[in-house]
């Protein structure tokens, strides 16, 4: 229920007419307890029929009383009604009916009983009278300016009279109906599913200027191309890729992460590898075994390290060339060994690359310069809202430290107190299903640990409260929210991220933060300890 009284509070609505300013005065000193007022509350039916009702009223246990307004002075001559000597377009109450009929058809749209009791009345604020006119459908019903001072009595009395029959409403819904209708408060807001589905369409083409990046890297047999997070590098070397493959050729697409080259596979991306996955393929084939003959499973970190040099040395001699084209994404993470099965594979045949120096994790790895005499950066951000852009460059090796604006929480960044490092896992589950009522689909959600495979806690189980979760290369990760690290999902991105488990990731804490805050294309709510916000400035002041 609304506060009871008149709304607007202290003046009407914008209007011209004196006279129904002056009833909204007079309604403001002397509307009888209880009761709630409206001015100027219009409605339009499911049958498109629009009206509005100059004064409103809504009496407890009563009904509705709607107020026709009638400003200048009214009088009846020879059967017609005069309005400043001039004739009405309607006699008074006609407006006043009409506009109750379609009010009832709308409560009864809109709550489950449907209308009360609606009675009208006029108000002839500018017109003084002792006698009322005679005609037989005003009596009792009209108002004049001698019953302002006097208003409160005057409705109380026109009430007993008008609703002598009628039935007491069967609850208040009416009220907040009434209320809802009139609209005191919107503030626009899309809801995280809708936000979701609007950034899906502005993320589904390229537009000109990436289209002429990709015309300028096709002229150049081997060109790297450079931008940061959200610049599109992806989806320039799938095009790149498909561009060729248009044409007859045989390309190949190189990445780094599982998930990306996985996901862009089941995309229609058949030639999508990582260069260790594509190099054991190729060891295979070749019947080239590594470490005794062991299946991949069992394959040492050390063994997958020098699987792409073994491929390079050992494997494509014998299998000869498989592709006349190599496209390389997240090109700042391949290591040296990964480096020599790409110079191997590409030959002399064009060899492209994307990198961004901002989000490489290990410090020792670089995209070869030597490699590559042209070079483009791509400078426009498409993928992280800006505020939250904005915020994730604090965190590049290259940010400004000095001089840098206050970012505020906002429906793109939040952060999120757990009580406990115990307790993360709980508060994940709690932002999970906030997003979820929010109209978000698990598909739209990713949990991202700043901790490795092996010390995450939050992301190492299939279920996060009673939702279940999946690794971000699971087959049926595209229906379910995935629950992973930070460099598992490097180079995939969700509509909402949420990131935790921060002081799990101590080494190269500040890149693990930069690249998990960026897979977002809505936004992104940080979940962590009083310790770790205490412990990084810039999540304290946006927890503020």
């Amino acid at each position: 229920m609304p506060p009871t009284g008149l709304y607007p509070r202290g003046a009407p609505r914008p209007t011209l007419s004196r006279a129904e300013q002056a009833v909204h005065r007079a309604l403001g000193a002397s509307l009888p307890a209880g009761w709630t007022a409206w001015h100027s509350l219009r409605i339009r039916t499911a049958r498109n029929l629009e009206g509005e009702g100059d004064f409103v009223l809504a009496i407890p246990d009563r009904g509705i009383l709607v107020l026709e307004v009638k400003g200048g002075s009214v009088e009846v001559k020879n059967g017609l009604w005069l309005q400043n000597g001039r004739p009405m377009g309607k006699p008074p109450r006609d407006q006043g009916l009409e506009y109750s009929r379609k009010l009832r058809d709308k409560l009864r749209e809109v709550t489950p009983h449907g209308a009360p009791w609606i009675a009208v009345a006029t108000a002839l604020p500018d017109t003084p009278f002792s006698e009322p006119p005679s005609a037989g459908d005003l009596g009792g019903v009209v108002i004049g300016q001698q019953d302002l001072p006097y208003l409160r009595e005057a409705l109380l009395a026109m009430v007993d009279r008008l609703f002598v029959d009628a039935r007491p409403p069967v609850d208040a819904a009416f009220v907040d109906a009434l209320h809802a209708l009139w609209c005191e408060t919107w503030t626009p807001r899309l809801t995280l599913g809708g936000r979701a589905r609007l950034r899906e369409r502005e993320l589904v083409a390229l537009d000109q200027p990436q289209l002429d990046v990709l015309d300028m890297v096709e002229d150049n047999a081997r060109c790297v191309v450079y931008g940061g997070p959200g610049t599109g590098k992806t989806l320039l070397a799938r095009d790149m890729v498909e561009r060729l493959r248009a044409r007859g050729a045989r390309p190949v697409y190189l990445c780094f992460t599982s998930a990306l080259a996985s996901g862009l596979r089941t995309g229609g991306l058949a030639d999508a590898w990582t260069v260790r996955e594509l190099a054991a393929a190729l060891l295979e084939e070749a019947g080239v075994a590594l470490q005794d003959g062991a299946p991949l499973s069992a394959w040492t970190p050390a063994t997958w390290e020098s699987a792409p040099l073994r491929c390079a040395l050992d494997a494509l001699p014998a299998i000869g060339p498989r592709f006349d084209a190599v496209v390389v994404d997240e090109g700042q993470d391949l290591s040296t060994n990964d480096w020599e099965l790409v110079k191997a594979l590409a030959g002399a045949h064009p060899l492209w690359c994307f990198a961004d120096g901002g989000q490489s994790f290990w410090a020792d790895r670089a995209v070869p310069a030597a490699l590559f005499p042209a070079s483009v950066r791509l400078q426009t951000r498409y993928r992280c809202p800006e505020s939250l852009a904005r915020f994730a460059d604090r965190y590049r090796p290259d940010a400004a430290r000095e001089s840098e604006p206050s970012i505020a929480a906002t429906d793109e960044l939040r952060v999120v107190r757990a009580a406990s490092a115990a307790t993360l896992a709980d508060e994940v589950a709690r932002e999970v299903e906030r997003a979820i009522a929010d109209g978000a689909a698990p598909s739209d959600i990713a949990v991202l640990s700043l901790a490795g495979q092996t010390r995450t806690r939050v992301c190492a189980t299939d279920h996060l409260g009673d939702r279940r979760v999946v690794r971000a290369d699971a087959e049926d990760a595209p229906s379910h929210v995935v629950a992973d690290t930070f460099l598992r999902f490097k180079g995939l991105e969700r509509p909402w991220v949420i990131v935790t488990e921060l002081s799990l990731g101590e080494t190269r804490h500040d890149v693990r933060m930069h690249v998990a805050l960026t897979r977002a294309t809505v936004g992104c709510v940080v979940v962590a300890t009083a310790e770790e916000i205490g412990s990084d400035p810039r999540l304290a002041a946006v927890a503020k």
